[in-house]
């Protein structure tokens, strides 16, 4: 096993530590926040959280994408310094901006109308997270300060919340904490980038942060689309499906789907620092060849499983609409695929376009479907199921077409098709 490899495999496991742990924390909080904020408190807790969550792609805008490439692709020190630099610049621009649409937007919804410094402290907290170099760790396919950062940050202020927060009256030390715990990422994130790589921030001209926003703004964008049309599909459902029993089976079905397609992630990031660095095609097509008895077997174990799930999630009043889980069941199978060839074969190849116009184009096409299921009176929880399958079908068969010429050679990266 070369030394690349050994890497990869070595990030793909930091990577589903991260994974572990993030879902550990909120197992230990959220039971807690439950009962000591009692449900006037916590809507206002998870609504704020639902909320930041878009507030974070646009501050995010792609870097972690755009970086990671342009980290992996830097000859010196001095490069990834700039590139830092650009980034880091971008990024105050981009939280001013963020930040003044979220105060405007929050002032108009009652919620966060009435919960205005909890909104704004839990967006400086967003904004401090972003901050972080995480591109820089996954251009060098160095992954481990990652995850040990988010077990020290996050477990700081776990232990913190268990300390001061003890009623709907202690609601403000929840930002408060998130925010220390940026901060903390923050420093052991520089501190953990001088010590590995001798990297530090660099002051560049502004012109080289607005390059670099032009250069992320696909990424930002394809993001974007997935977030809209997976936001507009639970919307359109809460006007079409009056039964709330199926609103509710919907629901637990994509939350089950969600957990599990989050165990992707680990190797689609590790595996797009790899291909920008070294366009290992050859290795990326063992992975899809590997990886389809283990789809198939477990797609198929997952729909077979479905009462198991459901009952689990939901409790037996759910076990009736077990079926939704059968029905989406797909939809793993076909998102593992579109994943693993969209940013790590062809983004890294540099067809950024083409992975943006890939989501864009299933985005609309599940959106218009939707559509005329519902102006045709015609919708139902099964029909959306099937166009919830079928966008994710058209996602995954458009990229593998586009990278056919990677994925079904012999010899490497194909003629014509050189990054």
């Amino acid at each position: 096993m070369s030394s690349q490899h050994k890497r990869f495999y070595s990030n793909v496991v930091w990577q589903y530590g991260l994974q572990i742990v993030k879902y550990i924390f909120p197992l230990i909080t959220l039971p807690y926040l439950t009962r000591v904020l009692l449900p006037e408190g916590y809507a206002v807790y998870a609504y704020v959280v639902s909320f930041m969550t878009f507030a974070q792609t646009f501050v995010d805008f792609g870097f972690n994408l755009s970086g990671t490439k342009r980290i992996a692709g830097a000859g010196s020190v001095e490069e990834e310094n700039r590139a830092i630099g650009a980034v880091t610049e971008a990024r105050l621009l981009l939280g001013i901006l963020t930040g003044a649409a979220v105060a405007a937007i929050a002032w108009f919804i009652p919620i966060t109308h009435e919960n205005m410094l909890y909104t704004m402290l839990a967006f400086v907290a967003v904004f401090g997270k972003a901050l972080a170099p995480d591109f820089l760790f996954q251009g060098h396919e160095s992954m481990g300060p990652l995850t040990t950062r988010y077990l020290v940050s996050k477990g700081v202020s776990t232990v913190l919340t268990f300390a001061v927060v003890h009623s709907i009256d202690d609601i403000l030390w929840i930002p408060v904490l998130d925010i220390l715990s940026s901060a903390i990422a923050l420093v052991w994130s520089f501190v953990s980038a001088k010590r590995m790589f001798g990297t530090t921030i660099a002051v560049v001209p502004f012109a080289e942060a607005i390059a670099e926003l032009k250069a992320s703004a696909l990424y930002c964008f394809s993001n974007m689309a997935s977030v809209v049309f997976s936001g507009f599909t639970t919307l359109l459902i809460g006007v079409v499906i009056t039964d709330k029993a199926m609103i509710s089976y919907w629901s637990l079905a994509v939350t089950a789907i969600n957990a599990i397609q989050s165990f992707y992630s680990p190797i689609v990031n590790s595996l797009y620092p790899h291909m920008v660095k070294g366009g290992d095609y050859g290795f990326a097509r063992k992975l899809l060849l590997v990886s389809i008895p283990v789809l198939l077997v477990g797609t198929a174990a997952f729909a077979a499983l479905s009462d198991v799930v459901m009952l689990v999630l939901g409790g037996r009043e759910y076990l009736a609409g077990s079926w939704v889980i059968v029905w989406t069941s797909p939809v793993l199978l076909f998102s593992f695929y579109a994943t693993m060839v969209g940013w790590p074969i062809l983004g890294a190849s540099g067809k950024v376009a083409q992975v943006t116009f890939t989501t864009v184009g299933s985005a609309l096409f599940c959106i218009a479907s939707l559509l005329v299921v519902s102006a045709a009176g015609v919708a139902s929880m099964q029909a959306i199921c099937v166009i919830r399958c079928l966008t994710e079908a058209i996602m995954c068969v458009s990229r593998v077409w586009l990278a056919r010429g990677y994925l079904f050679t012999s010899g490497g990266t194909p003629a014509g098709l050189l990054r």
